[in-house]
């Protein structure tokens, strides 16, 4: 079991508001000044924005029928937003009953009439893979025009993604100025994600400062998921126990419910002033994670009973709690008691890969079809023992790019680590870094040509550990 927490600095997290801060009111005014632009584009009467409203406000079925009809209607009449709205909810299934292929079809008749939202709707789907095959090239294509349209929303994924350098290849010059530009535009969600590149020092030096100063501008505008990280980050450092969980407590009032679970996880190993103090934290916060819908309780509360938390340690307990939480619905719990059915704990919950599988079976339809795929995938890796058994993963893993992700990457290593080597070492020794057996052994020559690998990509923070940790190999597996 592997606990991988981002690598800060030593210095202390001092909070102050930096020269960068920008005037959110004006903010506000350009964001308004922003939308009424896009609005003018189209011909949406006020009707087809009320109809999706209503979607989004617990609606009974008579106004989901009705709002889906005046959508209907407006989109087959060939307007462009309508299309848009009426494709993003068929393609996610998020209110009205999921339509791939339909919401697929409106969202490109939109897209192919210039509308900004639906090229960036596209661009979202095809570069996180949730809804469609993963496809960064196509991803990049669409974003690529939305951000020419001066789309906030495409600008700043499209930038995130250049800087991090995670799915798309890294130009953080670019990515840096389209999340600035974003962040003119007066889009408040370009502050969290520029912020929170700064705070973990991902493909732009670490700089705190500048990420506390963008967080507080987006909580003055109402978006407290920036303290939410700035939060968890000082608590996980341990350099300032109280006022991480002042900042913290902050976000959460704010709506940033990330942070209860922060508090929570914080409190229940001793990062909220030690010991009893902290765990004594744990339920209080617990609840307030509860109460705002937060499913990562449910595995929060599976790690303390494996480990004895406050609690009697049983790992068949365990497992019965996460499974009663996959029985109602929880997605993330459904995920960790594949993950550690597959794994293992090294101490009361045995690996049982045949038995993963059969909860993925389960409960498969919790997930998207690509996570089922990673999750089978990774399966296969738990299940291969011997060498011989190796080449068959390693190709249908190579075969299936559209699945990579660090999160991927990690799974295979956390599943089997002699098969991610096994991939790694192929891949080292296709570009030349690696001339040593491809064997799945993490010998000296294959740990320094992948530390080399390490460097040359800018991996931060993966590589400021070292290249044993799955998430290091995750990360070197599948950028």
């Amino acid at each position: 079991m592997y606990f991988v927490f981002p690598n800060f600095q030593t210095r202390t997290l001092t909070p102050h508001l930096s020269r960068l801060r920008l005037n959110v009111a004006m903010l506000a005014l350009l964001g308004a000044l922003a939308t009424g632009v896009a609005e003018a584009q189209t011909s949406s009467a006020p009707d087809i924005r009320q109809a999706d409203a209503m979607l989004w406000d617990t609606p009974t079925p008579e106004v989901i029928a009705d709002a889906r009809a005046t959508l209907e209607d407006a989109a087959a009449s060939g307007d462009v937003h309508a299309q848009y709205l009426l494709g993003r909810h068929l393609l996610n299934g998020w209110v009205l009953a999921q339509d791939k292929p339909r919401g697929l079809q409106l969202l490109n008749a939109s897209a192919e009439a210039g509308h900004a939202p639906a090229l960036t709707e596209l661009g979202k789907a095809y570069l996180f893979g949730l809804t469609v095959p993963s496809d960064p090239a196509r991803a990049a294509d669409y974003l690529e025009q939305a951000s020419a349209k001066e789309d906030a929303a495409a600008m700043r994924v499209l930038g995130e993604q250049l800087v991090s350098g995670d799915l798309l290849a890294r130009d953080v010059d670019r990515g840096t100025a389209l999340l600035e530009s974003a962040i003119a535009s007066g889009d408040i969600d370009a502050h969290v994600a520029l912020g929170k590149l700064y705070l973990y020092g991902i493909g732009v030096r670490e700089d705190q400062d500048k990420a506390l100063a963008l967080f507080e501008t987006a909580a003055e505008a109402g978006n407290g998921h920036g303290l939410a990280a700035y939060g968890d980050a000082l608590m996980w450092s341990e350099r300032n126990p109280r006022l991480a969980e002042a900042i913290l407590n902050r976000a959460g009032e704010m709506q940033a419910h990330e942070a209860w679970v922060s508090l929570a996880h914080g409190a229940m190993y001793g990062y909220l002033g030690g010991g009893r103090t902290s765990r004594a934290k744990y339920q209080g916060y617990a609840d307030r994670a509860r109460e705002a819908g937060a499913d990562k309780i449910a595995v929060l509360e599976a790690e303390r009973r494996m480990w004895g938390i406050n609690m009697r340690a049983s790992g068949p307990e365990t497992l019965d709690g996460l499974r009663r939480a996959a029985e109602a619905g929880n997605a993330r719990a459904a995920g960790y008691l594949i993950e550690l059915m597959r794994d293992g704990n090294g101490l009361n919950v045995r690996r049982r890969p045949v038995q993963a599988r059969e909860a993925l079976a389960e409960f498969g339809a919790l997930f998207s079809e690509t996570r089922r795929d990673q999750y089978a995938l990774s399966i296969d890796a738990a299940l291969a023992r011997q060498v011989q058994d190796y080449a068959p993963v390693a190709d249908a893993f190579n075969a299936r790019p559209e699945l990579h992700s660090t999160w991927f990457g990690t799974q295979i290593a956390e599943a089997n680590l002699n098969i991610a080597f096994y991939i790694l070492q192929a891949q080292l020794a296709s570009e030349g870094r690696y001339g040593g057996s491809i064997n799945g052994y993490a010998t000296r020559k294959t740990l320094l040509a992948a530390a080399r690998k390490c460097r040359d990509m800018e991996l931060d923070p993966y590589c400021n550990d070292n290249v044993l940790r799955p998430g290091v190999v995750g990360a070197l597996l599948t950028r």
